[in-house]
């Protein structure tokens, strides 16, 4: 199959769809398939995708060429930017992914648009949540994470209590975890993984708080050296203040054998799979007595036959033939 990817984001670009686009075009690649890119993120000249030719849209006639070389045109979300191609094939395949809530929480003119043009597509929702917001049917494919990087390093000892991962700001609910922190008796140590604007006001709450021995900023981190640190902690918190599609994050801490708790934002209780608890979203009582539980009883969870094979079926080769089986 000749599969044309269209997005506005991707590869170099860090983020959920940029990761899980990137992991099933190297899937598709690897199960025998053709894949191209049309993306705005301009590559690096030293490090190619390996066997994936990527364009930029500006060059508009490469992009009609990939388009008509094309068995199928697949977008991580709609994006008008690139629907001009079916003026020149409207009966060519069409399948949109949705990642969030962007077509259900607008009603501005564009957004009315994008949801009158995808009744034309074949339409994958992330989550029961996203597919329950989408105003069309779509087939729920969950996300997958790079099960060859997030497992559990036994090299690594899990001798740290929290974890949080993420961008910092507002909506992923870090000033919520430690403002839950602040309220423990139990002594507890506290990472924190990721950049953003609010680091500074995070760092002076931290201070301001007197928890400058209990929690550590780790800045930015991917891949092996996240997944090693995740195996060195027993709970990972994602205390998303706001609706995620999905959750990738949470399926890492599974993976490397963290404890789950994470609030009730979308598809995130889905992206654990019952392999952990939940909690209402920016309810910082319900999260000081979930953390003070994980205090009081530290045995790591179980790696159980049934956690595994949960993540087995979002491995990236697992989640890319789903998605080949609505292509086809």
């Amino acid at each position: 199959m000749k599969i044309l990817i269209y997005s506005s984001v991707f590869y170099p670009a860090i983020g959920g769809i940029e990761n899980l686009t990137l992991a099933l075009a190297k899937e598709f690649r690897r199960l025998g398939h053709e894949v191209k890119v049309v993306t705005e993120q301009v590559q690096r000249s030293g490090d190619p995708i390996e066997d994936i030719e990527v364009v930029h849209p500006s060059r508009r006639i490469e992009q009609l060429k990939l388009f008509f070389w094309s068995d199928v045109l697949y977008m991580p979300n709609i994006t008008l930017k690139g629907v001009w191609l079916f003026l020149f094939n409207p009966f060519k395949k069409w399948v949109v992914s949705h990642n969030d809530f962007h077509l259900a929480n607008s009603n501005d003119p564009k957004t009315r648009l994008k949801n009158l043009m995808i009744r034309a597509a074949s339409n994958i929702s992330v989550s029961k949540s996203v597919a329950g917001a989408l105003r069309t049917e779509s087939t729920v494919i969950y996300n997958c994470y790079n099960d060859e990087a997030f497992r559990v390093y036994d090299d690594e000892p899990r001798d740290i209590d929290f974890l949080f991962v993420g961008r910092l700001v507002s909506q992923k609910g870090c000033e919520l975890l430690i403002d839950a922190c602040s309220r423990l008796r139990r002594p507890f140590r506290l990472s924190v993984v990721g950049h953003g604007p609010e680091f500074a006001k995070l760092q002076a709450k931290v201070d301001a708080l007197g928890l400058g021995e209990r929690v550590t900023f780790l800045g930015f981190m991917r891949d092996e050296s996240l997944a090693r640190v995740m195996s060195r902690h027993r709970v990972m918190i994602v205390p998303s203040m706001g609706a995620e599609g999905f959750g990738i994050v949470a399926l890492e801490g599974l993976a490397c054998g963290c404890k789950m708790l994470v609030s009730d934002a979308g598809g995130l209780p889905e992206a654990i799979g019952g392999f952990g608890d939940v909690f209402p979203v920016g309810d910082g009582a319900a999260l000081t007595a979930l953390l003070d539980q994980c205090l009081a009883r530290p045995e790591v969870d179980p790696m159980s036959e049934a956690k595994v094979a949960y993540l087995r079926d979002h491995r990236a080769r697992s989640v890319a033939r789903k998605y080949l089986d609505v292509f086809a």
